[in-house]
């Protein structure tokens, strides 16, 4: 693993909705870098300041994924895992149609 790469990326909605996969600190420090004005709250600077300390080498790269991740969920653009996602949409099957199948 590059130094700086997600293990995993992390993604997050972005605009009016589109999906956008960051897979490092520096896509991540970027996004928060541009992030409104009006929307920065203590949570989005303590993620800014975790991202440059990775880019520096003074802390781990999963700690600034975390940081990120912890930021996106509480700014509700954390797009939840694709499973999770399909099994929130399924319904239940009726009790007639279960006894056709």
């Amino acid at each position: 693993m590059t130094v700086g790469n997600f293990r995993e990326p992390v993604t997050v909605l972005v605009g009016i909705g589109v999906p956008v996969a960051v897979s490092d600190v520096r896509h991540a420090l970027e996004l928060m870098i541009d992030w409104p004005h009006r929307s920065r709250r203590t949570g989005h600077f303590a993620c800014i300041d975790t991202c440059r300390q990775a880019l520096n080498g003074r802390c781990d790269t999963e700690t600034a994924r975390e940081a990120f991740m912890s930021f996106a969920e509480s700014a509700g653009i954390l797009m939840p895992p694709l499973n999770d996602a399909i099994l929130a949409g399924q319904s239940t099957p009726v009790a007639g149609n279960a006894a056709r199948a």
